[in-house]
């Protein structure tokens, strides 16, 4: 028992064991996701060394604020998943935090490719899952993600990263449109029908910012004759015939959410707040949140609380802006841009990221900035000692 404990705490020593573990957290079953969030983010608070680093961003400041709000939020309105939720987001920022702090290129590197290779096991067991649910035709598969939605949005991001990943390479790219594929046939399998359009849009994104306009061209051609397809036989997306239906049940929870809102405007009631209100309600639409991030941040967080979200965004993506703008070539910023854009407007229509795996997987590339934030102030500094040599000189 000794000798596995002192296993044990030399793999967390190692800042790259950490990250790798994390990443590969994110295919587990989500209890297992769950776990390694807290173990590895109390681990982090605890250390000194640790939390020092965590806590060094700018922006620390609003993501302390957003979190200790919603927390007493959710306190004062008996919203206790609410609170759960706080915890659970604070600890994974956490986590992303340190990842900015520690990761490197090469690490950075070997989990995407984690999660390229991911997408061949999912596939042959989402394969197996729909083959032993066969009889039941109105069946979509999950795995041990939850809901076929958290899912998909998994499995979207993997193409996403594949997409990345293959024109960022040279050579050696057959792999990551096996992967990509192997993914893609998977989410065909979750019959999620707006994880495909954050596939499309990230994959445009990708392109347009890699500036691969004869495959920009070519996608918007496998795209168009994927919908004539469609059109001329829908059945082989059978969730197809349901998107009236979709759409009216979205509807229906945006306008159940709307009251709600006005009732506390300011201050909202905590994460997940539709969940609570629809089980107090149960006339309304059961539910765990409104499916659209505009809704769900005041419903939930109010305008003071969606404020402070907000700020934290801000300071988090005009860094991400800075080593854009001010960097040639970049390790992961084009990525975070992509996943972020595909993200933005998939949360139009659902909210996949308020959910373990989903968001500690998305936390986790957004830790990646880390690298590029290196560069950068190497950069900087190196710029800064030459125009001080070049000035001595001038004296």
């Amino acid at each position: 028992m000794i000798v596995i404990l002192q296993r044990v705490k030399q793999v967390a020593r190692n800042p790259e064991n950490l990250i790798y573990i994390a990443f590969i957290s994110v295919f587990a079953h989500y209890v297992i996701t769950a776990l390694t969030i807290i173990v590895i983010g109390i681990g982090l608070l605890v250390n000194k060394k640790t939390r020092k680093q965590v806590f060094s961003f700018k922006g620390r400041g609003w993501f302390l604020a957003f979190t200790l709000y919603t927390t007493v939020t959710a306190v004062c309105f008996r919203n206790f998943i609410g609170v759960a939720c706080s915890f659970a987001f604070f600890l994974i920022v956490v986590i992303s935090f340190y990842v900015r702090a520690n990761v490197t290129e090469k690490v950075f590197n070997r989990c995407l490719d984690i999660c390229c290779y991911a997408a061949i096991p999912l596939v042959i067991a989402t394969f197996t899952e729909n083959a032993l649910n066969s009889a039941d035709k109105g069946y979509t598969c999950k795995l041990w993600f939850f809901n076929e939605n958290y899912f998909c949005s998994l499995l979207a991001a993997i193409v996403i990263i594949c997409a990345y990943n293959a024109t960022s390479h040279k050579t050696k790219v057959l792999k990551y449109y096996i992967c990509a594929a192997c993914a893609a046939y998977a989410m065909y399998l979750g019959e999620s029908m707006f994880a495909f359009v954050e596939v499309f849009v990230g994959i445009m994104i990708v392109l347009v910012l890699k500036k691969k306009h004869k495959l920009i061209a070519l996608a918007l051609f496998v795209v168009a004759a994927c919908m004539i397809v469609l059109l001329a036989v829908p059945d082989i997306f059978p969730r197809l015939s349901e998107i009236n239906v979709t759409s009216q049940r979205r509807l229906r929870i945006w306008n159940e959410a709307m009251p709600f809102i006005n009732d506390n405007v300011l201050f909202g009631r905590g994460f997940l707040s539709f969940y609570q209100i629809a089980r107090q309600n149960p006339s309304m639409y059961q539910t765990t949140h409104t499916h659209n991030f505009a809704i769900e941040s005041m419903l939930s967080f109010g305008i003071i609380g969606t404020v402070f979200l907000l700020l934290f965004l801000w300071a988090y993506f005009k860094k991400v802006y800075e080593c854009k703008a001010l960097l040639r070539n970049n390790a992961a910023v084009t990525l975070i841009l992509t996943i972020s854009t595909a993200v933005l407007v998939h949360t139009m229509t659902d909210l996949t990221l308020i959910w373990v795996q989903t968001g500690l997987l998305y936390a986790l590339i957004l830790g990646g900035v880390g690298i590029d934030e290196k560069t950068l102030n190497k950069r900087i500094i190196a710029c800064a000692g030459l125009g001080g040599r070049s000035d001595r000189k001038e004296e």
